[in-house]
């Protein structure tokens, strides 16, 4: 099995021309954030912005978007009203598609949506979804494993599933310690079952297609092991599809970066007192140094 490497990633990553606009470097559609869980939708938006993606938008509930504008005013809000489990709803979830049906865009859903997640994914999804590339990450995951998304979910093309071992268990319908004894296996898996890139977390982060392409990353340590690590990742991930690689491209560049960035991290801090929002002060200075 190949392990990812500094040259895979640089070789890879888009280049920003002199003649360009934000419109140039592809949007981002980010629908996360609830009333209990409202850090997850700052650290995925924050996170593709600085990963490069030229348009950021957020749809989440009124008090999610105040929190991300606050810290991030780049971001562009798409305002949801709020359901009975204090998520976005449905019917909001549904109009956010539609202002997208003749855009280029990625839709990055999951991060901290809770028990609304399964209503807004089939309102978002399905036959005819407009999105160029779908990152499905957290509480997605989960509605999925579920089946409210059906036996057989309908995805968008390039669609990159992020799940940490928990999730990997739910989604394949066995334990963790059947994903961990055989992670590899668990990867390809969960990539043939859904028809998607399989990003399969954990020590030694693996990467699957559905057509038996497999890389291994080696970068990481467990300074990420906390809440929010999960989000950065997906955004990343998603600003990366939104400029135009293609999802196994997109999701090797995006866990070597993550993993990259939170060494430096803790080089520079502590594993023990180092967070996920500041692995993104290591990104930029990785990505400066090679120029980018």
């Amino acid at each position: 099995m190949h392990e990812i490497n500094r040259e895979d990633v640089l070789r890879r990553l888009p280049r920003r021309a002199a003649d360009t606009n934000k419109g140039s470097y592809g949007r981002v559609v980010a629908v996360a954030g609830s009333l209990a869980y409202r850090g997850a939708a700052a650290l995925c938006c924050e996170s593709a912005l600085r990963t490069g993606a030229g348009l950021v938008y957020l749809a989440s509930v009124e008090p999610v978007i105040q929190l991300v504008l606050s810290r991030t005013p780049e971001c562009c809000a798409l305002p949801c009203r709020t359901d009975g489990d204090g998520g976005v709803m449905a019917a909001d979830a549904a109009q956010v598609r539609q202002r997208f049906a003749h855009s280029r865009a990625v839709l990055l859903a999951g991060p901290g949506l809770g028990d609304s997640a399964g209503r807004a994914l089939n309102a978002l999804c399905g036959i005819g979804a407009p999105w160029q590339g779908a990152v499905l990450d957290a509480d997605a995951l989960n509605a999925m494993a579920a089946g409210e998304l059906g036996d057989t979910p309908f995805l968008p093309k390039d669609t990159v599933l992020t799940p940490h071992p928990g999730e990997m268990a739910r989604l394949l319908g066995t334990t963790v310690e059947a994903v961990q004894a055989d992670r590899p296996k668990a990867a390809l898996r969960c990539a043939r079952r859904f028809g998607c890139v399989a990003v399969l977390k954990g020590t030694g982060t693996l990467v699957a297609s559905p057509d038996g392409q497999m890389v291994k990353n080696t970068t990481g340590n467990p300074g990420l092991a906390r809440g929010g690590s999960g989000d950065v990742l997906a955004g990343m991930l998603a600003a990366l599809l939104a400029q135009g690689l293609p999802a196994f491209e997109a999701a090797l560049c995006a866990v070597w970066l993550h993993g990259a960035a939170a060494d430096a991290c803790a080089a520079r801090t502590s594993q023990m007192t180092m967070l996920p929002h500041d692995i993104l002060f290591d990104l930029g200075r990785i990505l400066g140094s090679a120029g980018l």
